[in-house]
């Protein structure tokens, strides 16, 4: 089965009104997202998901290619720009207001074929066989149109389908800026077209030869151009139709995912809380039960309180009933005699005993220690006999 292989110079590109600026932006919209200049682009048929496989090079000046770097915090599509104008400043003559210094050239394999050998482009890129007949027909643009005038070219693959984009800056080996002298007319670029196919068939693509309505495109027929127009219109209305259902599903999908993580989140929330409920809880268990303790402990040192004074007071009582003798008492003590001996005598030993008894009580209740505590004031509690 043979192919197409599309061939597309009718894009040229002025001076004036920031036209540059925003075309080189719009190509190599790759490596100025990565750089962190994410610019907005009016073509409604890129998904920014692929972007990120597209390959843009710009003309290191030496014979080859290089990738575009930011410079002194610009975007790197300014380097497009840069390269233009040193290739600009070999022309000899003042630039027209009017002129067109940039021609964009598109080439692109038959999509049919990307659906025949490279079906998973969208996911993965382009496959090494796909890669290679680009680069065949890249080389076939640096030979045809002079590699010193090619500024720079990406690989589009963040659209309805691949497509190679090349910035071709026509100056003549005379130094003028010419379109004329590089796409004179329809029938140099039905030239270009046939040698272009004749190339990719010796690269190895099979390569559909006849004349297809894309090639009598650039035939200059206002007829087939209006035709032409109505039918790119439509084309580009399903490719509309295709990047808004593509953007939609990963939409939905990511809806979807941020859906899940919510929910994960609120989970994981609920169990913090539920943590946080029972440790408080525990908390209010905790703080309960040592106002008990506390209430008790209060009570108890009350008790123990109110003991002692009333145990001070019984001691106060006695001590004053012994100072306290009646004188027919104290009568008798000084003339009635046991053994020989006054009873005052006895009095006054049993007295004396009783008064350090006494003393010992109140060194227990009054000492250092405090009233009923620690174990040695028990101790001595349990040993006296205060009935």
């Amino acid at each position: 089965m043979s192919y197409t292989m599309t061939f597309d110079v009718s894009h040229k590109v002025g001076l004036g009104g920031g036209h540059l600026q925003s075309f080189f932006r719009h190509i190599a919209r790759d490596v100025d997202s990565e750089a962190g200049f994410p610019f907005a682009h009016v073509n409604k048929n890129i998904v920014p998901e692929r972007t990120r496989f597209n390959f843009t090079r710009v003309n290191d000046g030496a014979g080859g290619f290089r990738a575009l770097q930011s410079v002194d915090g610009r975007p790197p599509s300014h380097e497009f720009d840069d390269y233009l104008q040193s290739r600009l400043a070999t022309v000899k003559r003042t630039l027209r207001k009017d002129a067109k210094p940039i021609r964009g050239v598109i080439l692109q394999l038959d999509p049919k074929w990307y659906d025949d050998h490279n079906p998973d482009w969208r996911e993965r890129g382009m496959n090494p066989e796909a890669i290679g007949y680009m680069n065949a027909a890249m080389a076939w643009a640096c030979e045809e149109l002079g590699h010193q005038n090619i500024v720079g070219f990406s690989l589009h693959l963040d659209e309805y389908s691949p497509q190679l984009q090349v910035l071709v800056t026509p100056v003549t080996e005379d130094a003028r800026l010419s379109q004329k002298d590089f796409f004179p007319g329809p029938w140099d670029l039905a030239r270009q077209h046939k040698e272009l196919r004749e190339h990719m068939d010796a690269a190895g693509y099979d390569v559909e030869f006849g004349v297809t309505e894309r090639s009598k495109e650039h035939l200059s027929s206002s007829e087939f151009q209006a035709k032409a127009d109505r039918l790119r219109d439509a084309a580009d209305d399903v490719e509309d139709e295709k990047a808004t259902y593509e953007t939609l599903r990963v939409s939905l999908k990511n809806r979807e995912s941020n859906l899940d993580r919510r929910e994960s989140g609120i989970s994981a929330r609920e169990l913090e809380l539920a943590a946080t409920r029972a440790e408080a809880a525990q908390a209010i268990d905790a703080a309960h039960e040592a106002e008990r303790s506390a209430r008790s402990a209060r009570l108890a040192a009350e008790r123990e309180r109110k003991e002692a004074e009333l145990e001070r007071d019984q001691l106060r009582a006695t001590n004053e009933r012994l100072q306290q003798i009646p004188p027919d008492i104290e009568r008798w003590l000084d003339k009635a005699k046991f053994g020989g001996k006054p009873a005052r005598e006895y009095f006054d030993a049993a007295a004396e005993k009783a008064r350090a008894t006494r003393s010992e009580v109140k060194l227990l209740i009054d000492g250092d220690r405090g009233p009923f505590r620690g174990p040695r004031r028990r101790q001595k509690e349990e040993d006296l006999d205060l009935s």
